[in-house]
C-alpha cells in the first residue's frame, strides 16, 4: 500500500466533495474487531468489551470505500482512542505529519475548515 502523499489526500477530498457534498473530508475512519483465539498467557490483553478476544483492524477508506490506510494488531482490550494514538496513522496526525490538504472555504461561505476524517 502506497504512503499517504498530500496528491492522494486531495483525491480524496475531490471524490468526498462530488460524491457526498463533503468539503475537504480528506477520508472515513473506523475500527473493526477481528475475532481470535485467546493466546496463551495473555490474561486479559485481547479480551474486549463485546466478550470475546479480538484484534483491531483500523482503516480510513476514501470515497469509494477504497482503503487508504490500514493498521492492523492493537489489542480487542484498548479504548477507542487509545487505538487510535497508537496506531501509525494517529501518530502522524497528532504530530501533523501526514500532509494534508490545506483548510479551504466552505462553499458560499467566508469560514475555513480544515481536512477532515470522519
Amino acid at each position: 500500500m502506497a504512503e499517504p502523499n498530500i496528491t492522494m489526500w486531495k483525491k480524496s477530498s475531490d471524490e468526498f466533495y462530488s460524491k457526498w457534498n463533503f468539503p475537504n473530508c480528506v477520508g472515513a475512519i473506523d475500527g473493526k474487531h477481528i475475532r481470535l483465539k485467546k493466546p496463551a498467557l495473555s490474561g486479559a490483553t485481547y479480551w474486549n468489551y463485546k466478550g470475546y478476544c479480538s484484534i483491531i483492524l483500523l482503516a480510513v477508506v476514501d470515497a469509494n470505500g477504497r482503503f487508504l490506510v490500514i493498521d492492523v494488531g492493537s489489542f480487542g482490550g484498548c479504548s477507542d482512542g487509545g487505538i487510535f494514538r497508537e496506531s501509525q496513522f494517529g501518530k502522524l496526525l497528532i504530530e501533523k505529519k501526514l500532509h494534508l490538504t490545506a483548510p479551504i472555504r466552505i462553499p458560499q461561505t467566508e469560514q475555513l475548515i480544515p481536512p477532515v476524517c470522519s
